[in-house]
């Protein structure tokens, strides 16, 4: 392989908007109510969904568009290869809503670990971003919301996804506005609350949504809701040939924004840690508020692409997912050399040297965009890093 150097409880206090049961966009000014307490965070994200407003959900076995009334048993999510509690979850579209990642006070987020796949992206300044596909279960709270970047325009074509955002720079919006997708998009103005709600936890001004808000309100606009062909990527509990050892990754997108991915043999999925802000080289587990375990993930892949500043910018970055590409997959403690290709109707697919399909561990996938400028290297004892860098 190329050399690559990359190298419990909590204060809350909630101010939530507490607005009419009406999806359709409102103008008026909504009544609020303020929620303070001092609990873990489980129990902070209890509280929070008893308080959210919440719009008329559809009802089970209906045909809403896209449906197909009580569908087949066993369904399998074609983003996780694995069977779904509720196949009526598949006759609809995926969901992809963005995730902040700093300020630092934004974590533990809500909802991520019970996204089907979770995309990393360089934004600007040091600092990466959360883009999370929704599909095949949903999460009560996601957030915090933060606003879109271009790399989010190729991942809704790609998925064919409704997409919940909060605001972007005007010429990410101004593409977004001449996407086949502009109606399937979801924002704080004028969707109001819910789907889009602020609620306040010492000061930070949060948005969230839930999935249920965000799909009823889609349906509520009549937006066309069938599901797409998602079909490819290719699960199987076997894993492949075993190549190298692949223990753990740690991916530096600067040196203060950095994070490592260490594989956990009893859970079968690799663990999250984050930087903390303590110092250059100490991490912590990254938590989901929703319930206050660690995240962690089946699959992670690293995909190496172009990344370059939009002209005239200091900024923006352009992501260039077009075509195909060097990869690196982990799974069950080892790393793949595979090919990504990018698929205008199914998302990534990944390969092997040999061009057959490379078989993901069923479960969740988080998949990290790095530049082909970054520098990667790997030891026999299975621990890879990755200094991102743009040129």
């Amino acid at each position: 392989m190329h050399a690559i150097r990359v190298g419990s409880q909590f204060l809350i206090s909630i101010l939530l908007c507490a607005c009419t049961s009406s999806l359709a966009p409102s103008t008026s000014e909504q009544p609020s109510a303020t929620v303070s307490s001092i609990i873990p965070p489980s129990a902070a994200s209890t509280a929070l969904i008893d308080q959210l407003p919440k719009g008329a959900a559809p009802e089970a076995g209906a045909t809403e568009p896209g449906g197909q009334g009580e569908g087949a048993q066993n369904a399998i999510n074609p983003l996780t290869g694995e069977v779904v509690d509720d196949a009526l979850l598949l006759q609809r579209r995926p969901m992809l809503i963005k995730v902040s990642n700093f300020p630092r006070n934004n974590r533990p987020q809500w909802g991520l670990s019970r996204a089907d796949i979770v995309f990393e992206h360089y934004a600007e300044g040091g600092l990466t971003r959360f883009s999370a596909l929704f599909y095949g279960q949903d999460a009560e709270i996601v957030g915090p919301i933060r606003s879109a970047r271009f790399i989010d325009i190729a991942l809704v074509n790609m998925y064919a996804a409704v997409f919940a955002y909060g605001s972007a720079d005007f010429r990410v919006r101004e593409r977004i506005a001449e996407s086949a997708f502009a109606d399937r998009t979801v924002t704080e103005y004028p969707a109001r609350c819910p789907p889009m709600c602020r609620f306040d936890p010492v000061n930070y001004n949060h948005l969230i949504t839930s999935t249920i808000d965000v799909q009823t309100y889609i349906l509520s606009r009549g937006v066309d809701n069938t599901p797409p062909d998602l079909s490819g990527l290719v699960f199987s509990s076997e894993a492949p040939g075993k190549d190298e050892a692949g223990e753990a990754l740690e991916i530096r997108y600067a040196d203060s924004n950095f994070h490592r991915w260490e594989y956990a043999a009893e859970r079968g999925a690799y663990l999250r840690s984050q930087e903390s802000g303590a110092d250059d080289e100490e991490v912590v587990p990254l938590t989901d508020a929703l319930d206050g375990e660690q995240i962690g993930a089946e699959n992670v892949i690293v995909v190496i692409v172009a990344h370059t500043f939009l002209s005239g910018t200091s900024g923006l970055v352009e992501i260039h997912l077009d075509g195909a590409g060097r990869a690196l997959a982990f799974r069950d403690g080892y790393v793949y050399e595979v090919e990504w290709q990018r698929d205008l109707s199914g998302g990534l697919r990944f390969s092997e040297r040999d061009g057959e399909p490379y078989t993901l561990k069923p479960g969740s996938t988080w998949i990290e965009f790095v530049s082909t400028s970054s520098v990667i290297h790997g030891t026999e004892a299975g621990e890879w890093g990755i200094r991102f860098h743009i040129p």
